[in-house]
């Protein structure tokens, strides 16, 4: 089979022979599978209705390296409607070339919770990656409140984020992640903990208690290195029989 064949179009995703030899592993993740997936949840678990954002990592990675403010806000931020939003998960890689794509080396996961207005950084290879998710984290912290749109004198629009007092800026917290045992599989735990925000937020209506947090630390371990590439793999199977 030619690596370029395509295997799956799902969503606004296409996933190739090359990105299935990639899951089989073992190797580190690229971006595609990461993307599928996170248009796989946010299809299974309505993400709409439980006011849940899953942002690509294409885009995690824009917003992070983005230098124009305005454009920022205009192609990112206000079609993405963050302050719509109860939970937004991003992606952090910590690729240092915007013009190659594909280059990072690891990956972690960014979690912003309006309930308790805080950004959440899950990193299962402890302390390297803070830099990179601080550099995310204060690209889009004052990104969190209202919008309002003002007009200039030839009439074009621009989009403008709301503040609501320095009081109400988000916080950064790194928490304790399960740690991967080898260097390939933080992809692995990037997905495992969002597919267990996104199932905790599903059933949240139907009166489960506690907190989400508490559901990631309860379920996602280092076990998952032993049977997730597995497990989706019969998925993108199960996915491309339908």
């Amino acid at each position: 089979m030619d690596d370029k064949e395509i295997v799956l179009s799902y969503k606004d995703v296409v996933l190739r022979v090359s990105d299935l030899n990639i899951l089989k592993g073992p190797y580190y993740l690229n971006d595609q599978i990461i993307d599928f997936y996170f248009a796989y949840l946010s299809s299974s678990y309505n993400v709409d209705a439980n006011d849940i954002l899953l942002v690509p990592p294409s885009t995690s990675y824009w917003l992070a390296n983005c230098q124009d403010q305005q454009s920022l806000v205009n192609d990112f931020v206000e079609p993405l409607k963050f302050s719509s939003k109860k939970l937004i998960l991003f992606t952090v890689n910590d690729n240092e070339d915007p013009s190659a794509a594909e280059r990072g080396t690891h990956w972690s996961l960014l979690v912003y919770d309006r309930s308790q207005n805080y950004f959440l950084h899950f990193d299962s290879l402890l302390g390297m990656h803070r830099y990179h998710a601080l550099k995310l984290y204060k690209a889009v912290k004052g990104f969190m409140g209202t919008t309002s749109e003002s007009s200039s004198k030839d009439g074009a629009k621009t989009v403008k984020m709301k503040a609501v007092g320095s009081a109400a800026v988000p916080f950064f917290k790194e928490v304790k992640t399960p740690q991967q045992t080898n260097g390939f599989d933080c992809g692995l735990y990037v997905m495992a903990i969002s597919e267990v925000i996104c199932r905790w937020h599903s059933c949240e209506r139907n009166g489960n208690d506690g907190h989400w947090l508490s559901a990631v630390e309860r379920e996602v371990n280092a076990y998952l290195e032993t049977k997730m590439r597995g497990e989706v793999l019969k998925l993108i199977e199960d996915l491309r029989k339908q």
